[in-house]
């Protein structure tokens, strides 16, 4: 079994993002498919890497042990004998981690494309008459519901047709809070609106970026419901039936 812990050098828990950013790096480490992953080992290594940890951070140090006793009880019921009938109903204990571990992966590749166009955020963009539209292509009306990978493709898109051309002006700062909060007001009118429906400027890498990281965050508090009538294609926002 490959070594724990670093040869035991200590560290603090906020060099990973939660608990799901340490455990992705555990099976990278020991080059372990996502899909496969031999609880009992990677229980082991997570408890050492709490047990190295330097954090003074309550909130911080609570979900990775929340983890931890997760990982214990993963692991204690894969010990159990597998019930001798109903072998179709039985379902890995594993199974929910795995699918919290791939989300959490798709984030942090998004995270990474978002940082190679971290620069041009440093600057303040200026805000302009509508442009012509964003690069979208022209589907039907069968819209159909996507997911964050599906929304992150369209992204990656969107910011390879973008000018990198920055624009130095003291005008009204574009925010992420902004965004959300049209999103909201939008919503609250009506049944649905459109990715386009909150870009003012699309040549302001600036403003579609946080239109898009506003998307992002009601997704993931599950205040929204993303559709999508092509690949590429505009992306269009309902309301969750919990949300608002």
């Amino acid at each position: 079994m490959p070594e724990p812990a670093a040869a035991k050098v200590q560290f603090s828990l906020e060099e990973f993002q939660g608990p799901l950013d340490l455990l992705l790096f555990l099976l990278k480490k020991n080059e372990i498919n996502i899909y496969d992953i031999p609880i009992a080992q990677i229980t082991e290594q997570f408890l050492e890497y709490l047990a190295l940890s330097t954090s003074l951070n309550l909130e911080s140090v609570t979900e990775f042990y929340q983890m931890a006793a997760q990982l214990l009880y993963i692991k204690s019921r894969t010990l159990l004998p597998l019930p001798a009938s109903d072998d179709d109903a039985w379902e890995d204990p594993r199974r929910e981690l795995v699918e919290k571990l791939l989300e959490h992966q798709k984030y942090k590749r998004l995270a990474e494309l978002l940082a190679e166009n971290e620069a041009p955020l440093d600057w303040i963009y200026e805000r302009k008459k509508p442009q012509p539209a964003l690069p979208f292509a022209q589907g039907d009306e069968a819209w159909a519901k996507i997911e964050v990978w599906d929304l992150f493709q369209t992204f990656s898109k969107i910011m390879k047709g973008l000018s990198s051309e920055r624009v130095l002006n003291l005008m009204e700062e574009v925010s992420i809070h902004e965004k959300i909060t049209l999103v909201r007001e939008i919503l609250t009118e009506k049944e649905s609106c459109l990715f386009t429906d909150l870009i003012l400027n699309p040549q302001s890498v600036l403003e579609v970026v946080c239109a898009f990281l506003a998307i992002l965050e009601l997704v993931k508090a599950q205040t929204i419901v993303l559709y999508q009538s092509l690949l590429f294609g505009d992306i269009q926002i309902r309301r969750h039936s919990g949300g608002f």
